[in-house]
């Protein structure tokens, strides 16, 4: 349909030539009409729909940070959501390729009390330290962990990252893991591990065998499944399936760690999944486990509250938002290329291949992941991994399918903190000079629409699954 003339396009008719000499399809020929093609325009709903959803969420934005929405006084960031665009055009967007918008709260001035600085700045994110390690008064505190809070509250996802503190807080972590790991150490080394990286330190003091509080254990499961969904050699950790769920339901559901920990449990199930697959060839009697986590990835967005949504890739969003997609986005582009890699067994079962749906469902995922602002990159250095580990499954689906939309979003990716220098020269090896010609044709709603003929295919095969989900508690998801 969007290689039709506008005539066809409109009317909905199969665009035809008799042959390669005509100028005008076989519908224009009949009629007399010039045959033309243009960019196909968004529909009147699309647009009357984008324009209500980027009004409430530059209202909920201003709600949220009232002293510092000048984003919105000119009107440009949400008029590109406006239009009800969803074809992408880099060449004539009103943004640069690649830019994500961030809403950013007012920096506040730091806090003497290091229980309130916890508690206002390190906890809605990670909240990983038992009520007993907390002090009202700073004399009674860890030094060590009280370095750690004071250190995770610095680089809070709204505050401005300095190079100076990046380093301070290695050199702490460093001190860290070449001590002796005691409780407060470790519950210091949780509430940063996966915002600079110091691998093996949470697994090795697990292995100690000491009865850690509940907080900890959750913060090590955490800490160790997202390592482990970007290819770190970690062994896994034995610790009950439902343990971060648990814990999840003690956490403030309108917080940015409550859900930290829902995306955390799916990446956990998916990890334990692909262990058992490897470990034991290919069981049918999975398919249940398979297709429930599947439908639960795709529904996991509907229960975020509205501070948490980024709803589009050209939308301003806060930096929780950024960070818990992109921790999501690659869950679901693991599970994806864990399923299309095994065609013969996982594909078979879950009625999953390669065709050019799929492939934009995912390339849409890994556009988001790319995007992700330096800034943001440096706050939680995990979401660099997420970006090496995603151009490691995107290579993998590249020389699988020969995708050519693959090619250019490889060209996306940029390892800005030059962590991966090998990798992102086999990326360039492998995607070559350009240029590439990524097909969007509207692939936000081919996104969509996958997510709901999928999640309904879900349901029918298995009506139990719709038991799975929530009601959404955003009017902006209904």
């Amino acid at each position: 349909m969007f290689k039709s003339c506008n005539y066809c396009r409109h009317r909905k008719k199969k665009c035809a030539l008799e042959g390669p000499w005509a100028s005008r399809c076989t519908e224009c020929e009949h009629l007399d009409l010039i045959c033309e093609f243009s960019r196909r325009q968004p529909s009147q709903k699309r647009r009357q729909t984008s324009q209500r959803i980027a009004t409430r969420v530059s209202a909920a934005a201003a709600v949220l940070s009232p002293t510092n929405n000048s984003w919105a006084s000119t009107g440009s960031v949400v008029s590109v959501v406006k239009d009800g665009d969803s074809q992408s055009n880099f060449a004539d967007s009103k943004y640069p390729q690649g830019q994500k918008i961030i809403l950013k709260d007012e920096t506040q001035p730091m806090l003497k009390s290091t229980a309130r600085i916890y508690r206002e700045h390190v906890q809605p994110l990670t909240p990983f330290l038992p009520s007993e390690m907390i002090h009202e008064l700073n004399e009674s505190w860890h030094p060590t962990l009280q370095q750690c809070v004071e250190l995770a509250a610095s680089i809070w996802l709204h505050s401005t990252p300095h190079i100076d503190i990046s380093q301070k807080a290695s050199h702490a972590l460093k001190s860290i893991t070449q001590s002796e790991m005691t409780l407060p150490r470790l519950a210091g080394a949780l509430l940063m591990i996966l915002r600079f990286p110091i691998f093996g330190t949470v697994h090795a003091s697990l292995l100690m065998g000491q009865d850690l509080p509940a907080p900890i254990l959750a913060g090590a499961l955490v800490a160790n499944t997202w390592l482990r969904l970007v290819d770190s050699s970690l062994e896994p950790l034995d610790i009950s399936k439902n343990y971060l769920m648990t814990f999840a339901e003690s956490v403030d559901n309108s917080t940015f760690a409550h859900h930290y920990l829902r995306i955390s449990d799916l990446g956990l199930r998916l990890d334990r999944l692909r262990v058992a697959e490897e470990r034991d060839g290919f069981e049918p009697d999975a398919k249940p486990l398979w297709c429930r986590l599947e439908y639960e990835c795709l529904f996991w967005a509907v229960q975020l509250p509205t501070s948490l949504l980024d709803l589009r890739d050209e939308m301003p969003a806060r930096p929780e938002a950024i960070t818990i997609h992109s921790l999501h986005n690659l869950v679901v582009l693991k599970f994806y290329a864990t399923v299309l890699s095994r065609q013969e067994t996982l594909g078979a079962m879950l009625a999953l291949r390669p065709v050019p749906g799929v492939l934009h469902y995912v390339c849409s995922l890994v556009r988001s992941v790319f995007i992700c602002p330096r800034e943001i990159l440096i706050h939680w250095s995990l979401l660099s991994d997420i970006q090496a580990a995603t151009a490691r499954i995107v290579l993998q689906l590249w020389r699988q399918t020969q995708f050519e939309n693959f090619q250019g979003l490889l060209n996306l990716w940029d390892d800005a903190l030059n962590r991966y220098p090998e990798l992102a020269q086999e990326v360039r090896d492998e995607i070559g000079p350009g240029p590439w010609n990524i097909d969007q044709t509207d692939g936000y709603s081919v996104f969509w629409t996958f997510r709901d003929l999928r999640s309904l295919h879900l349901q029918d095969a298995f009506p139990q699954l719709a038991e799975a989900t929530m009601p959404s508690p955003n009017t902006l998801i209904d």
